[in-house]
């Protein structure tokens, strides 16, 4: 009995083909590759605030939080209101020692999410 032989799929040529296949990775707990295919979705769009977010919570996996944070905040940066954001940047400061900045994402998450309910 033969195997199957498989085609890979292309290459991604869109900064979202790259989101979707770093996700991939990142499911799959193959976070340089994650984060390479972040960093090429940044390359060809640097507003895509996911390929940011997504990239930041790869440095966090590999606990290189100063990395996350700075990715997260860039996230942030492009997309204020996604509680989500604050919240995985709060997991960050928390992991580099820096509590009282964990709070305050804790607390701009939880006041974003507030507004949602209002």
């Amino acid at each position: 009995m033969s195997t199957p032989q498989r085609t890979p799929p292309p290459e991604p040529a869109t900064a979202a083909e790259y989101v979707e296949r770093g996700n991939r990775y990142s499911r799959n707990g193959v976070y340089d590759r994650a984060i390479a295919d972040y960093t090429a979705a940044i390359a060809l769009d640097a507003g895509h605030a996911d390929a940011w977010f997504n990239r930041g919570i790869s440095w966090y996996e590999v606990g290189d939080y100063p990395q996350s944070i700075a990715d997260l905040t860039e996230a942030i940066r492009l997309d204020p209101n996604d509680d989500n954001y604050y919240s995985r940047r709060s997991l960050s400061h928390l992991f580099n020692d820096q509590p009282e900045a964990a709070q305050a994402d804790m607390d701009a998450s939880e006041e974003i999410r507030l507004r949602a309910w209002q």
